[in-house]
């Protein structure tokens, strides 16, 4: 699949069991060994776009826009990133606790999904220098769009 596939997404955000809810409308994608997933999402400050790229054993995030960031996940790797809303500029790590493609039967994908529906789900723990600020678990779950 080359071309761009228009989604539904649902995602979820969890940290110290604080959840937090969201959906939006967005396009998922695979080129060469990876696949993409992109949206936007609408804040206070204004409009931040999303473009996730994983390929198997990595997942990288960046947002541009209102605020702008980068952050790479690997299993069982401390990996650096920045957060930059233009007010602070902060250096991140995050520590990657679980990294995963699940279909709809909540079993793993293993290399890339080829079908929706499928949950994108990753859990690290994220630093501010050496502080540690508290574990997240995220889930994207994509979704054929409907009109």
């Amino acid at each position: 699949m080359n071309h761009k596939q228009h989604v539904w997404i649902e995602f979820d955000s969890t940290q110290d069991n604080e959840k937090v809810s969201q959906q939006m409308a967005g396009e998922w994608y695979i080129k060469g060994k990876a696949f993409y997933i992109t949206y936007e999402e609408q804040t206070e400050a204004g409009t931040i776009r999303h473009l996730l790229r994983y390929e198997p054993s990595e997942l990288k995030v960046m947002r541009k826009g209102a605020l702008e960031s980068e952050q790479i996940y690997r299993m069982h790797e401390r990996r650096q990133g920045y957060y930059d809303n233009r007010i602070v500029k902060l250096e991140l790590q995050a520590y990657t606790h679980q990294l995963a493609i699940r279909d709809q039967y909540d079993q793993v994908v293993l290399g890339l999904p080829s079908k929706l529906p499928f949950s994108l789900i990753w859990e690290y723990d994220l630093f501010v220098g050496e502080q540690a600020t508290g574990r997240f678990k995220l889930r994207l779950l994509l979704k054929e769009a409907t009109k």
